[in-house]
Order: structure tokens, then C-alpha cells, then sequence
């Protein structure tokens, strides 16, 4: 089996691994501190940066869809006014009820003969 010699060994080895271990600290560095602030900041600067991103498409959505809804306004516009000319001058349909009778056949004038 083992000799107390190897025996001796190992519980050494053992003590000093666990000594080793449990003098290493978790903890950071002020080095390490400093670069988790910057990244913090850099981090929090972004997440605004985004937002005011996510601001302006929507304004620049809502603004294009206005400007969407007028382009449609106008084209039905401008299709109403190319109809209309289509069938100018008669554009109203009832215009034949506008025009107004033709004036009556003047009195047929008979000429007296002078003897």
C-alpha cells in the first residue's frame, strides 16, 4: 500500500492546494472596477442612443404615412379632373336640362301692296 512517506506527501500537496484556493480572491481589481464603469456608461449611452433611434423612425413612419395618405388624396383628385376633361364640355351630366329653349320663329311679316 502507501508508505507514510507518500501518505506525508499527499496531506502536504492537499494543504497547500486548499490554502492556495482559499487565499485567491473573487474579488476584482480597481483596474477592473474602472473598465465596468466605462462599459457601464458606454452601455447606458447606447441604450439612449437606441431610443432616440426607435423616437425617430417612429416620427419618420408617421410622417411618411401622412404624407402616404395625401399622395392617395391627390391622385384620386387628379383622376376626377382627367375624367372631367375627358368629357368636356358636357362635364354635367344633366347639362341638357340647362340649356335654355331656342328663342320662338319670328311673326312672319306679309308685305301690304300698295296700288
Amino acid at each position: 500500500m502507501s508508505s507514510p512517506k507518500q501518505l506525508m506527501r499527499m496531506l502536504a500537496l492537499t494543504a497547500i492546494v486548499t490554502v492556495s484556493l482559499s487565499s485567491c480572491s473573487n474579488k476584482a481589481t480597481e483596474e477592473q472596477m474602472k473598465s465596468l464603469r466605462e462599459l457601464d456608461q458606454s452601455r447606458d449611452g447606447l441604450l439612449q442612443d437606441l431610443d432616440r433611434a426607435k423616437t425617430t423612425l417612429r416620427d419618420a413612419q408617421g410622417k411618411l404615412a401622412a404624407q402616404d395618405r395625401e399622395l392617395a388624396d391627390c391622385q384620386q383628385q387628379t383622376a376626377a379632373v382627367r375624367e372631367g376633361l375627358t368629357q368636356w364640355p358636357n362635364i354635367w351630366s344633366d347639362s341638357t336640362d340647362w340649356k335654355p329653349a331656342p328663342p320662338p320663329a319670328p311673326p312672319m311679316v306679309t308685305k301690304k301692296k300698295h296700288k
